[in-house]
């Protein structure tokens, strides 16, 4: 098969059961794809894992253990070892230590991400069997960076856990078998890249594409044409890809016909990378710079999740803005919306049901306080979730909310473009309150609007409005059109803009030329407006002000102004009252008048305080209040205090009781935490149990094979053996061994010294405890009763520590070889014979160890015994009267000499000297071809020479 162009990386994450789905997988996958897999598994601290030798049956392969900073290649199998974690980073592994058991390890999610971050769109992600959640994460991040991701059929996993956890984020790319995952991989790599960028170089490539987002505007009501082109190109490339379609128009066609294919393409272009307190070092700096600024004195904080996906980030803000009141002693409240375009996304952060996996990033204490434990994952406390409004809302097309103290939109302008940013950007800024602040994701800036905003930390974004800010259009005409972000492109000439006046200051006049004084009130009681002069009606009472109407009237006039607010949200009808006092306590003739301002998302109440007049409001009710009604008043108020002051003594005891309850709440809290986390330990040990068990599992199986196979050895080579323990008790003996000695199966475990071994053999006990106390080996040739030899060795009996543990006896026989032996005796005796006959002798030299070895008989006829004899060159050539025979045997040593012929004298014993004739040739080479062994003959010529005499 041959390489692909480029280089992809294959993630693997398996934890329980994955060995089984490791092996299915690389039986199927060919081993010269050019791709590089790592293997993530949930290993245990204390085993060593031998995947490495049992993943070598299936593939031919290299396989690795990852070793920190080694770099990869292709055709490549490395696996993470025990008590680390992996990331990759240009194509170099790197290893770094687990964190301790009180902080869930993610191995799986870790290493996805960082392959995500470094290889892109190369990456592929696999997620095996195993329990729990890792990989989820991961999987979120592989798509975000276009890489494709596989999960196993929860049908064929042993344990369903990871692969139904990432199967629910709708990311999957292909749910299979670990045998069919091969095929889709080499085709999606083996697929021509980019086809969508050469389709886009010709105009029908962009009118396709063109094509492409009404067929998804159509589909999803959402107009893609906001959406960066860069980011639509990506998220259609890959999935020309994995359909296996070569051109844009042909995705095009595919796309118009099939529904699922849209709502795929749709869930790709809604993804949402997010987590609990993402990037912690910016909620640092919330915490710092931006909570300790906000309003706490007002009944109510507002705050708006722009684009929140599944809510991670949405509930993070509302426990970090939890623990900062309770550190510091705050009531006020919380009214937090999050919106998003992503109905699926709304469903799941609605729900607040996170797996255990996005745990990781919560510290355990806030996971205890605000968590709840179920059999799904966490889900979210109620005390959290009763303050996040959910709700679909579109940022280009729908209204924003407003009078906001913090509006937060993270990692959602990266995907549009600019003069869309800069649209929602100048919503933004008629969504908050002068006080209050933006907060962007790290990779997002204000482009053209860095006018309208003042910045607090350039680093986490986190931006203020200017007051001084003015805008090039009227606020409130364009802003919240239902066109979009073309509305703010200037159609009007410029003289037209130049003359325009503030809207607002020409409303608020003509409001003030025909109202009577008024005030406007929002649902909180608060007054928002103040319209002409209030000053009769309007006392602050002493003490913290507040912009609340009680708080600024007398207490006559505000119980009028309570009454016409509570018909008014109870009728939704104009109110008014007549002939009451004013707000001075003067008896003079005054009306109140109330109407009702329905917005779209709360109401508003307009009430006027109007000298007595005959005019009446059609359809409003009409109430005159005497002086008796007045008297009833008082009587009512101060009835009313002493309820109060009764409801104040009950709610002090309520205090009490829920002061004692929480108390009770929070060591039962304690208790739930200390049981969590010991069933993430328990839950962490039997994976990891699990996987220790399936590879003994394949280690007995070896075993078990090796077994056998020594078995049919010893019984097929005919070789006796006897195994001693440590305490030289009988521990093994093959069938030969019961042949030959008094040993039977019925004897293992009874102490050698116990039995008659051998009766050919008596002294085999004694050899037997020598060998043992000096742990030198023993060898002696035995023969039986029957007249066969047998030859007897024993060995101390090593462990693959090189400890002695016990003892081994082995017979071989050897009757053919004794005979043999005897027969080539035989042969050499008479060799020798005829060789001492001719005045003959043979020679050789061994020029590795530098011996030199010549035949007795040559030896006893010069006069030499064997034993007298030299054996080094230097000392053999001190013999002959020149120099010749050692720069012979030199010359034939390093090869420049094939052989020797030539003449020379040879001293004897007595001083004198004889001819002799030195034959010779090389008899062995070693590896290289070099000669390392060479021999031949010496012959007397002292007869011959006298003869030629």
């Amino acid at each position: 098969m041959s390489h692909t162009e480029e280089k992809y990386y294959i993630g693997i994450g398996a934890s329980a059961g994955g060995l089984e789905s490791l092996e299915r997988f690389f039986k199927t996958m060919p081993n010269d794809t050019g791709l590089t897999f790592i293997i993530i598994q949930h290993l245990s601290p204390d085993f060593e894992s031998h995947m490495d030798d049992l993943l070598r049956r299936y593939t031919s392969m290299n396989i690795h253990v990852a070793e920190d900073m080694m770099a990869t290649e292709p055709n490549s199998v490395y696996l993470i070892p025990p008590r680390k974690n992996l990331s990759i980073y240009h194509g170099t592994l790197h290893l770094s230590e687990q964190t301790e058991r009180k902080h869930l390890n993610l191995p799986i999610d870790l290493f996805f991400k960082s392959l995500a971050e470094d290889q892109g769109r190369n990456s592929i992600g696999v997620i095996l069997s195993g329990t729990g959640s890792d990989g989820t994460l991961g999987v979120r991040a592989l798509k975000d960076a276009d890489g494709m991701v596989i999960a196993e059929d929860e049908t064929t996993a042993k344990f369903d856990g990871m692969p139904r956890s990432a199967i629910s984020t709708g990311l999957i790319d292909y749910i299979l078998p670990p045998d069919d995952m091969a095929e889709e991989i080499i085709n999606y790599v083996t697929h021509p890249a980019d086809p969508v960028n050469r389709s886009l170089q010709t105009s029908d490539g962009k009118s396709m594409l063109s094509r492409i987002n009404r067929i998804m505007r159509s589909h999803s009501k959402i107009d893609f044409d906001n959406y960066k082109e860069t980011t639509m190109i990506r998220r259609i490339n890959r999935r020309v890809k994995l359909n296996r379609l070569q051109t844009l128009e042909e995705y095009a066609e595919h796309l118009s016909n099939s529904e699922k294919e849209r709502n795929i393409l749709q869930q790709e272009l809604f993804i949402g990378v997010t987590g609990f307190f993402r990037d912690k070092e910016a909620f640092d700096s919330l915490t710092e710079n931006v909570l300790p600024k906000l309003d706490y004195n007002k009944e109510a904080l507002r705050i708006w999740s722009a684009g929140c996906s599944t809510g991670e980030e949405v509930y993070s803000l509302a426990i970090l803005l939890c623990e900062y009141m309770e550190k510091n002693n705050l009531q006020t409240g919380l009214k937090i919306f999050a919106t998003d375009i992503d109905d699926k996304a709304l469903e799941t952060a609605g729900n607040g049901v996170y797996p255990e996996s996005l745990m990781s990033d919560v510290p355990p204490e806030l996971v205890a306080k605000y968590f709840i434990k179920e059999e799904e994952g966490y889900r979210i406390a109620n005390s959290i979730r009763k303050m996040v409004v959910f709700a679909k809302h579109n940022l280009v097309n729908d209204p924003p909310f407003s009078r906001l103290d913090l509006l937060v939109c993270r990692n959602l302008f990266i995907y549009l473009k600019s003069e869309t940013q800069q649209y929602i950007l100048n919503k933004f800024y008629y969504s908050l309150l002068k006080n209050g602040y933006l907060f962007l994701g790290t990779s997002e800036t204000l482009g053209d609007l860095t006018k309208a905003y003042r910045s607090i930390d350039n680093k986490w974004k986190f931006y203020k409005p200017r007051e001084d800010y003015r805008p090039d259009h009227p606020s409130g005409i364009s802003l919240y059109s239902d066109k979009g972000p073309e509305i703010e492109k200037n159609t009007q000439p410029a003289k037209s803009v130049a003359q325009n006046v503030n809207l607002e200051n020409v409303l608020q006049k003509a409001v003030s030329s025909i109202s009577p004084p008024s005030i406007i009130i929002d649902g909180n009681d608060q007054i928002i407006h103040v319209i002409n002069d209030m000053s009769d009606y309007l006392r602050p009472q002493p003490g913290k002000f507040s912009n609340n109407f009680n708080t600024n009237m007398s207490r006559e006039l505000s119980l009028f102004v309570n009454n016409i607010l509570r018909r008014l949200k109870a009728e939704r009808t104009h109110v008014r009252l007549n002939n009451i006092m004013n707000g001075a306590g003067e008896e003079t003739s005054l009306s109140l008048s109330g109407h009702i301002i329905e917005m779209k998302y709360q109401f508003f109440y307009f009430i006027s305080f109007i000298e007595a007049t005959e005019v009446k409001v059609k359809n409003s009710e009409e109430v005159d209040v005497s002086d008796q009604m007045k008297e009833r008043v008082r009587y009512l108020e101060s009835e009313l205090q002493l309820a109060r002051e009764g409801l104040q003594a009950t709610v002090e005891e309520l205090e009490t009781s829920n002061e004692e309850l929480q108390t009770s709440n929070e060591e039962l809290t304690a208790s739930n935490e200390e049981l969590q986390s010991t069933n993430e330990e328990l839950q962490s040990v039997n994976e990891e149990i699990y996987t220790v068990n399936n590879e003994y599992q394949e280690k007995i199986e070896e075993l078990k094979k090796a077994n056998n196979d020594l078995n049919n050895l010893l019984n097929n080579t005919e070789i006796g053996a006897l195994y001693l323990d440590e305490m030289l008790c009988i521990r093994r003996i093959t069938p030969l061994m019961k042949e030959v000695s008094n040993v039977r199966d019925e004897d293992i475990g009874r102490p050698i010294s116990h039995i008659s071994v051998m009766s050919e053999y008596p002294e085999v006990v004694d050899d037997v405890y020598e060998v043992l106390d000096s742990l030198i080996k023993k060898e002696k040739e035995i023969e039986d009763n029957k007249g066969r030899h047998w030859f007897v060795r024993i060995r101390p009996y090593r462990t693959e520590y090189n400890s002695v543990n016990g003892i081994i006896v082995t017979l071989v026989e050897i009757t053919n070889l004794k005979k043999e032996r005897s027969k080539v005796m035989e042969t050499k005796e008479k060799f020798e014979q005829v060789l001492e006959i001719s005045n003959m002798g043979w020679w050789e030299f061994n020029g590795r160890a530098d011996h030199f070895d010549v035949s007795p008989s040559f030896l006893q006829n010069c006069g030499y015994g064997k034993e007298d004899f030299p054996t080094t060159l230097n000392e053999v050539s001190r013999y002959f009267k020149t120099n010749d025979i050692k720069v012979a045997f030199e010359k034939m040593l390093s090869g420049k000499k094939k052989s020797i012929n030539l003449f020379a004298s040879y001293q004897c014993e007595d001083g004198s000297f004889i001819p002799v004739h030195f034959l010779g040739r090389v008899l062995e080479k070693d590896h290289d071809e070099d000669p390392l062994r060479i021999g031949g003959t010496i012959i007397d010529i002292s007869n011959y020479m006298k003869q030629g005499d």
